[in-house]
């Protein structure tokens, strides 16, 4: 299952082998969680009133996981899907299963800017691109303040930015990278729109030439449908106490459970780690109370 291009700091025994990669997402402990259900089920089999097939979240961090699975057609027969995710930051083994969006549509944009170098004493023989893309930078922070609809939440971000080879060289050439996260289609193409105009306006504005590169999400906004929710919450009031149940905010992160969800009903739920580094963190650990909290949530699922 998915690792990350991460370099383990946890010190643990069983702490990756693989130099600059580690399961720092919480995905080995869904495959646990999957292996126990996968376990108990099998042992009451003939119990069962219905197929149940195990999906064991391939290629989520690269987002093309679930798309591939549809396409394989094995889910074809499938009425209801399941899911759930270990999140550091939630009280150790508390369920979050709400209706709605619950996490984002992830965008990925990168701008290239093409001017001429020279001498840094004689800016005015080159085209700067260091105060250009310095100046798109800040004009795409008015996007999600002043161009989308205050109660459509967005977020805008610009990871890395590269410009110049030396202190006393004029920039030639400068490249933005960042992502948006969405949880509309409006939000997303007003976004787009926005992100190419303002950087085309920036050729005029600086006798730069300027390419745009905006990706759109391979998986739109996982929304949990409130029927499925409702029904879930009804049969885990016979196995859950309400006070194992706890409400967290929708996320800004990316799921592509998601594209599950736009093609047949279901849920998707978030489970306590607890008080550890964050998700994707080089010391990412989690309170393995989440794996007993997802067994049975895994279980309840099979149930509604």
């Amino acid at each position: 299952m998915d690792a990350l291009e991460v370099q383990e700091e946890t010190g643990l025994d069983f702490a990756s082998l693989n130099h600059g990669c580690m399961h720092a997402c919480g995905h080995d402990g869904h495959t646990a969680i999957l292996l126990a259900t996968a376990k108990i089920l099998k042992k009451h089999e003939s119990e069962l009133d219905r197929r149940v097939y195990l999906v064991f979240q391939p290629a989520e961090e690269t987002a093309e996981g679930a798309r591939f699975m549809l396409k394989t057609g094995v889910l074809d027969s499938v009425k209801r899907i399941y899911g759930i995710h270990i999140f550091n930051g939630i009280p150790s083994g508390k369920i979050s299963l709400e209706a709605g969006p619950r996490m984002a549509a992830t965008n990925w944009l990168a701008v290239h800017l093409y001017g001429r170098s020279g001498h840094a004493g004689k800016p005015h023989e080159g085209i700067d691109t260091a105060v250009a893309v310095s100046s798109m930078v800040m004009n795409f922070q008015s996007i999600i303040s002043r161009n989308l609809n205050p109660l459509d939440p967005a977020v805008l971000t610009i990871g890395k930015v590269e410009a110049g080879t030396a202190r006393n060289v004029i920039a030639g050439e400068a490249k933005i990278e960042g992502t948006a996260r969405t949880f509309s289609r409006q939000a997303q193409e007003m976004i787009e729109h926005r992100v190419k105009e303002i950087a085309k306006a920036h050729e005029q504005m600086y006798g730069v030439d300027v390419s745009v590169d905006f990706q759109q999400s391979s998986h739109g906004a996982l929304i949990n449908d409130p029927g499925v929710v409702e029904d879930v919450m009804e049969k885990a009031g016979e196995v859950f106490d309400p006070s194992e149940f706890t409400h967290v905010e929708a996320m800004m992160l990316g799921e592509d459970f998601a594209n599950y969800l736009e093609e047949m009903d279901g849920c998707f739920a978030f489970i306590g780690g607890g008080d550890h580094p964050a998700n994707h963190h080089g010391k990412f650990d989690f309170d393995e109370k989440a794996l007993i909290s997802g067994v049975r949530l895994m279980l309840t699922f099979v149930i509604v």
